[in-house]
């Protein structure tokens, strides 16, 4: 389909190039925000107007082939014309978009320019003798969602702590967390290593801040090291491309939380929807909060693998660490995130499940530990499989780096094939780029798929008797290079749980149209 397209757009470049247009490139038609499924003409503008001169206007079709007009955004509009990579500008690349504009090079992000600062790659290596080993046996599991009794949850976790506290966070800029891990870690061993991402809008400080303040607190017996990101400014090698992503504590060595979601304001806002009601403040406050699923465990052997695994990356980054970053000014109270969901229509208490079960550790980029666990488990689904993701982002090559990945993709579009009830829900940043590459690659998009502003999750149920809680993104990096973190268990109590979670996104948050 594409190679036809490409060449219509090639015979008719000069019907394309009018004023204002900066790329065209081969897609799929929409109306009213979401797809049509007929192939189309794209035609990216600076700026739709009303008002354009007759001959400066579009024509409706070409050569029997519908044109579509796309607004630029602001990233698109300067990937096309200053032709910043998709990386860096954070828009989907097209192999076959013929830019009709003047291009001049362009200044990549802070990110990308700490990037070329050259040190030393790593290979990478877990815990000596260690091997992530699923565990069937007695355990006890609290589940919990954000916005609705997420921070309720991990405060209560906290505040549990009596002996040592062991984390790996990806984002740790909440004050009240902050304060909570404080007064949890006070007389106790507090052993942390975290990343250095971009600034959440809903910081109440810098992660150098939330490290200073921890070392200086009453009691603090505190180990931090920043972990081996190629962009963290504060190590000298690396060995994760782009993000150590992981939110993982473990407690006492015997318990440990993990999560889709950061120590932050958006992932754990602290609120508490669910006592205060529909009405509440707190309820319209997580229209404009991020939806997460966390899971607390209570089993010593896997609380001791990822003990052992978090311990590991602390010992190998500090090796490689410059002296302390010094904390920055306090910031001005952060505003209320603008993006939100409709509202909801009903907020999900906290649940604690107990008895005899099958759990499996997941991290990457241990080699075939996540997309090997993760291929099997949607290989299973024999009736439902829903998928609710921040953003699946499909890699520019599909080559031998990316294979493992693209197969996770495949088996998705093979259930959708087979008949089974799939549904996906994507946060806003799925934007109608990168969905029309799921529907070149074979994906269903316009039966399956809706679109859900705040969703930060990482989560599959499937046949309503297992579930996924992780950290990793749907991209190459999030399932097979960076550090992340996950669980897959197998006990229909738990995925029942979090599955009618998702169904009341699908039907009342997610929407079948791209997002406002």
């Amino acid at each position: 389909m594409a190679s036809t397209i490409s060449d219509v757009i090639a015979r008719n470049l000069a019907a394309l190039r009018k004023p204002g247009v900066l790329a065209v490139r081969p897609g799929y038609e929409m109306k009213d925000d979401w797809f049509t499924g007929r192939p189309a003409i794209v035609a990216i503008v600076a700026r739709k107007r009303a008002d354009i001169p007759a001959d400066d206007v579009l024509p409706d079709e070409i050569e029997g082939i519908p044109v579509d007009v796309r607004q630029a955004s602001p990233l698109k509009r300067l990937a096309i014309e200053l032709r910043l990579s998709p990386d860096v500008g954070a828009v989907p690349h097209f192999a076959e978009e013929v830019p009709l504009v003047q291009t001049t090079p362009g200044s990549p992000s802070a990110h990308a320019e700490l990037a070329k600062i050259p040190k030393p790659q790593l290979d990478y290596t877990g815990p000596a003798g260690l091997s992530l080993q699923p565990v069937t046996g007695p355990m006890t599991v609290r589940l919990s969602v954000s916005p609705d009794c997420g921070w309720t949850v991990l405060d209560e976790f906290l505040a549990a702590t009596t002996q040592t506290l062991t984390v790996g966070m990806y984002d740790f800029t909440s004050g009240h967390v902050k304060d909570a891990v404080a007064a949890a870690a006070s007389g106790r061993p507090l052993k942390l290593t975290l990343d250095h991402p971009p600034q959440n809008v809903t910081a109440d400080q810098t992660d150098a801040t939330t490290v200073s303040d921890l070392r200086t607190a009453p009691g603090a017996e505190f180990t931090q090291a920043w972990a081996l990101t190629r962009v963290d400014p504060e190590s000298t090698a690396w060995i994760f491309p782009t993000a150590y992503h992981i939110k993982v504590a473990v407690q006492d060595g015997a318990r440990f939380w993990l999560s889709s979601g950061n120590w932050n304001n958006s992932n754990q806002p602290a609120i508490d929807p669910v006592t205060g009601g529909l009405d509440s403040h707190d309820a319209d406050d997580a229209r404009h909060r991020d939806r997460d699923w966390h899971v607390v465990i209570g089993e010593p052997s896997l609380a001791n693998q990822f003990e052992q695994y978090l311990l590991n990356d602390l010992a190998v980054a500090s090796a490689h660490n410059l002296p302390p970053e010094q904390s920055g000014p306090p910031l001005t109270p952060p505003p209320v995130p603008t993006t939100k969901t409709p509202k909801y229509k009903e907020f999900f208490a906290a649940q604690t499940i107990d008895g005899t079960m099958t759990v499996a550790p997941l991290l990457t980029p241990d080699p075939g530990v996540y997309a090997g666990a993760v291929k099997e488990l949607i290989d299973s689904a024999t009736a439902s499989l829903y998928l609710q993701f921040q953003y699946i982002e499909l890699p520019r090559a599909l080559d031998a780096s990316s294979q493992a990945f693209v197969a996770l993709v495949d088996a998705v579009i093979a259930k959708v094939q087979a008949g089974l009830d799939v549904r996906i829900i994507l946060g806003q940043h799925e934007t109608s780029g990168y969905l029309e590459q799921l529907i070149a690659h074979g994906l269903d998009v316009k039966t399956t798929t809706r679109i859900q502003n705040n969703v930060h999750n990482k989560g599959i149920v499937v046949d309503s008797s297992a579930v996924l809680v992780s950290s990793q993104n749907w991209s190459m990096d999030g399932t097979l290079y960076n550090r992340d973190a996950g669980v897959i268990i197998h006990e229909p109590r738990a995925a029942q749980y979090f599955e009618a979670v998702f169904l009341h996104d699908w039907e009342n948050l997610a929407r079948a149209k791209q997002p406002v």
